[in-house]
């Protein structure tokens, strides 16, 4: 049997060997710290070049080869830094843009370009203007004229037939004029032929219609009115026979007159 003594004392040599390879450990991570940021701070040598015009007599020594880089010792990982939240960026002031500059020269052209257009308006307008009042003079002279035209051509058709009618009531009273002539011709032969009794006294009057020829023959006599005295409207009637062929005249278109003639003989003693 182990005694409580003798088991601590077994204990203590595994106790060593572990103290032991710490402190290896730690001296191993020291050194290649240390070594490490001295490799890192040591210059680079400069290189050292060797120009020769001519080549040396003799043997040639050979460049000594250039010293080998020591590799690079990696630099154990830093542990990152707490993030700091960023600060707010204040808001950049709204910068407004300048207004364009005017242009004088391209003002005082837009100027005159508008003072142009404007006395190309007006003018136009005038002209506009001046055209229609050209038109509604013309057109006033032209119902001018037609109205005289249409009065001057009223009148003459007023004097025209003026003219006519009396050219009309001339030929009338000479046509009338005519007709009584041979009226008169007619009753003065038929009371020529007329054998009339001297026992007539008085103003005897009697109306014959008579229905001529064209020859003056007497187709039909008819008494229409008696005067009153046998003996005179039966003288009278001998007389119409005895004037045929009876006076008419010598215009055909005057025989409408005659074709049936009312005729008044009377006697005066």
């Amino acid at each position: 049997m182990s005694t409580p003594g003798g088991g601590e004392r077994q204990a203590q040599p595994g106790r060593l060997r572990a103290i032991a390879l710490a402190v290896l450990v730690h001296g191993l991570f020291f050194a290649l710290i240390f070594f490490g940021v001295s490799w890192q701070s040591k210059p680079t040598p400069p290189l050292v070049a060797e120009l020769w015009d001519k080549l040396p007599v003799g043997k040639a020594t050979p460049p000594k080869p250039a010293p080998e880089p020591e590799p690079a010792k990696l630099e154990p990982p830093k542990p990152d830094p707490v993030p700091r939240k960023p600060e707010p960026v204040p808001p950049k002031p709204e910068v407004k843009p300048e207004p364009p500059k005017p242009d004088i020269a391209l003002k005082q052209k837009q100027e005159r370009e508008k003072l142009e257009r404007l006395k190309r308006e007006e003018d136009k307008k005038l002209e506009e203007s001046k055209k229609k009042r050209e038109q509604e003079k013309a057109e006033a002279d032209r119902k001018k004229k037609e109205d005289e035209r249409k009065k001057a051509e009223d009148r003459l058709k007023s004097e025209t037939a003026a003219a006519d009618a009396r050219k009309a009531e001339a030929a009338r009273a000479a046509q009338q004029s005519i007709i009584d002539e041979y009226r008169n011709r007619i009753r003065a032969k038929i009371l020529s032929r007329s054998n009339i009794p001297d026992n007539v006294s008085g103003q005897p009057r009697a109306e014959f219609k008579l229905t001529l020829l064209p020859t003056g023959e007497v187709l039909f006599a008819t008494l229409v009115k008696s005067s009153g005295n046998r003996a005179y409207d039966e003288a009278l009637e001998r007389g119409i026979r005895s004037a045929q062929p009876l006076p008419l005249p010598p215009n055909p278109e005057l025989f409408a007159q005659f074709r049936e003639l009312n005729l008044i003989i009377g006697h005066e003693r």
